[in-house]
């Protein structure tokens, strides 16, 4: 038995891994045709491209793997693809989704002049949007005007534009309903003044605000020398008391028409107003104080026969 000594190993081995190291990259670096040992055979070209994937469209990106292909698969475009109505049940998990979305924001009382004025899609024209057919029954339609109408309570300054899109899509197809409804929100002009008018019985005021000190000029006039009267100064005054805003804008009033008193009101509404076009979060709190709603009331006329509007003259025995 013979054996070999650890150095004559060694060398063996460094020459067998030097050998295949060589052989590896000649491999690497000679040109790649597969040549045939059988004799006669002439050499196989390669292959021009890849051989295409039956189960990959061609427009897929070559990067993707095959295995990958085949796991692809067509992805229903709504979430309520297998459901009973799916059409209608996306629409209503939207407009739930808008309503969690503005749940905070201030609501009003939609009467019923603007519910019968402003009307949305109709139950059979909802049906050929949906595309439902004997599936879409009265009930859903119901649960679809619910929630625009939830929407459509929002306070009319504060309503996003999403909501407003939304609300769109789904009124009426007549123009007339849409412009009978709809309302002008005042904004600020380009000099951050706010235009508003206040009318009381045949008084009626001009008032341009805009933030300040609290300047008062009525007519060309200083706030005291034109309402003598503290009682109309203070009319003036109590818009701003009940939203706590004294001092923090300037007035330009213009008034004509009727008494010192009338006009005063009629200030003190515009006054009312102009606040909301700064903040529209102060007109619940105005309205409250029944300072949005404007008081109709006028001066009766003179019947004949009597003395005033309704006194009748003294009655005399003889």
């Amino acid at each position: 038995m013979t054996f070999l000594r650890p150095e004559s190993s060694a060398r063996g081995l460094v020459r067998y891994f030097s050998t295949c190291s060589w052989r590896l990259q000649s491999a690497q670096n000679a040109p790649a045709v597969l040549v045939s040992t059988t004799s006669g055979r002439p050499p196989v070209p390669p292959a021009e491209g890849k051989r295409p994937n039956r189960f990959a469209p061609a427009r897929l990106n070559d990067n993707i793997r095959d295995w990958e292909l085949e796991r692809l698969r067509i992805v229903p475009r709504l979430s309520t693809f297998y459901g009973g109505n799916p059409v209608h049940d996306d629409n209503i998990n939207k407009l739930n989704a808008m309503v969690r979305k503005h749940k905070n924001l201030p609501t009003r009382v939609l009467d019923s002049k603007e519910l019968q004025a402003f009307k949305f899609v109709s139950f059979e024209e909802y049906k050929k949007r949906t595309q439902a057919g004997t599936r879409l029954k009265i009930g859903h339609h119901k649960e679809l005007v619910e929630l625009l109408n939830r929407l459509r309570s929002i306070e009319p300054e504060l309503m996003p534009r999403d909501v407003i899109g939304l609300l769109n899509s789904y009124t009426a197809s007549s123009d007339d309903t849409q412009k009978s409804v709809q309302k002008v929100v005042k904004q600020l002009d380009e000099f951050g003044r706010a235009h508003t008018v206040g009318k009381r019985k045949r008084a009626v005021a001009n008032i341009s605000m805009v933030k300040g000190e609290g300047q008062v000029i009525v007519n060309g006039k200083s706030f005291s020398e034109y309402f003598s009267r503290e009682m109309d100064r203070n009319k003036i005054a109590y818009p701003f008391k009940v939203v706590s805003q004294e001092g923090q804008y300037n007035l330009f009033i213009t008034t004509e028409g009727g008494g010192i008193s009338g006009q005063a009101e009629a200030a003190m509404f515009g006054i009312s107003k102009a606040l909301v076009v700064f903040n529209p979060l102060f007109k619940s709190r105005l309205r409250l104080a029944g300072l949005m709603t404007r008081d109709a009331r006028k001066v009766e006329r003179k019947k004949p026969g009597k003395v005033k509007a309704r006194k009748s003259p003294t009655w005399v025995k003889r």
